[in-house]
């Protein structure tokens, strides 16, 4: 018998996100670089191709239909045949042409409602643009057709009422069709007859774990308790659960700005950073990003939190570490100093860097932080005020840090957020 839902969807969100998948990214660049279709083309990506046990970056959808290869296998399983094309990866023609996709986007949509998750993947909160075009189908059908129409790639597209709902519809729907948008509704239908690999997020060690507890699909996931789950699992448990059920309280944007918890700002990375000075430079950009965001909402924070994920390909996913501070801060320096501490701690040195997020949690009003005497920290507040001010009549690029334009910085991205438009 299934179980009452653990939360009433009548008080969840029930807007419009949407992901989008470019699909066989790479590949397809080539493929149109080349004037050929992707669909009727044999095309893999593949680097150190003296190497036999070199892996596939990204292969066309015809590779992927006709030869079942893609992403992730080796060049000795590829036929030696001329209908293969094999190509040596471009990654700055990749990089500019996301670049140019995500202008398409924040033509569409505010950069604050975009969430760049990969390359070639994006989120996009619909809800305070979808009316202006027509609805929801009407512009997510006007931004595909646009980047197939300027760059002749295709998208794989789904939408759901939270960002977890929209991925798993574009992954197991979208990919096939084009286009699925999935409800709440559709919960029972769709997502609990998943088993649980093919949903994102739960990785072959923890489906395997799910398999021995007699677990198989995320219906099974559903109707065991959150305590099993907790117990089990820890926070990981907990989250996948509610994802069980459909439940997901993130949403696209640049800043996580609910007073009650946490003010953040994180970047996904084009490359893998492995220098350390290059890791604390976007460390940097990012609690620079954090400590104006604070004092425009006239908060503070006493906590800390570091998140670093490591590459795909990495033998381990990354870690997350959190230090309260003596005093609550908005203040760059001091963030970026609790986040360095949390670093040097934590990160493994040489370990690949994907995604670095840095946040502010513990907060209370800016008026109630305690000021110490000996670091003079009123005077401190009042300068970067000040300079505030100047970044928003002249733009931040205007009195930018010395360190923000560091080896390795996203200061550029962060002021355009990535797609090449200012901040409104």
């Amino acid at each position: 018998m299934t179980k009452k839902p653990p939360i009433d969807y009548s008080t969840l969100p029930d807007g419009d996100i949407a992901c989008f998948d470019i699909k066989s990214f790479y590949a397809s660049i080539e493929a149109v670089e080349r004037g050929v279709d992707p669909f009727q083309t044999a095309i893999a990506v593949i680097g150190n191709q003296d190497q036999k046990g070199s892996v596939i970056l990204a292969a066309t959808p015809f590779m992927k239909n006709k030869f079942n290869l893609g992403t992730g296998d080796r060049l000795y399983e590829i036929p030696d045949i001329s209908e293969i094309i094999l190509i040596e990866p471009r990654m700055e023609l990749y990089m500019e042409r996301a670049l140019q996709i995500i202008d398409i986007y924040t033509s569409y949509v505010h950069p604050d409602d975009l969430f760049i998750y990969s390359i070639d993947e994006s989120w996009l909160d619909l809800d305070k643009t979808k009316e202006r075009y027509g609805g929801t189908e009407k512009i997510v059908t006007k931004i595909r057709d646009e980047i197939n129409y300027k760059h002749g790639l295709a998208s794989s597209i789904g939408v759901g009422p939270n960002m977890f709902l929209s991925k798993v519809a574009m992954d197991i729907e979208g990919k096939k069709t084009g286009y699925a948008r999935w409800r709440y509704d559709d919960i029972k239908d769709k997502l609990w007859p998943l088993e649980v690999l093919e949903v994102w997020g739960i990785g072959k060690k923890t489906a395997a774990k799910f398999n021995k507890w007699g677990i198989y699909t995320m219906g099974d996931v559903a109707r065991r308790s959150l305590k099993f789950f907790e117990r089990r699992l820890g926070i990981v448990g907990i989250e996948i659960y509610r994802q069980a059920w459909g439940i997901d309280n993130r949403r696209p944007g640049g800043f996580y700005d609910d007073k009650r918890k946490s003010i953040g700002r994180g970047a996904t990375l084009y490359r893998d950073y492995q220098k350390l000075d290059e890791i604390k430079t976007v460390i940097f950009n990012l609690s620079e990003d954090i400590g104006y965001r604070a004092r425009e909402l006239g908060l503070a924070g006493r906590t800390v939190s570091l998140y670093i994920r490591y590459s795909r390909n990495f033998h381990i996913k990354g870690f997350q570490a959190q230090q309260t501070v003596e005093s609550a801060t908005n203040l760059e320096h001091e963030i970026m100093r609790a986040a360095l501490e949390l670093l040097e701690k934590k990160y493994r040195p040489g370990a690949p860097v994907r995604r670095i997020s840095v946040s502010l949690s513990n907060l209370l009003s800016e008026e109630n932080v305690q000021l110490s005497l000996f670091q003079d920290k009123e005077r401190q507040m009042k300068l970067a005020r000040a300079r505030d001010q100047i970044r928003e009549k002249f733009g931040p690029e205007k009195l930018d840090y010395g360190l923000s334009q560091g080896r390795g910085s996203i200061r550029e991205r962060l002021n355009s957020n990535i797609g090449g438009h200012k901040r409104k």
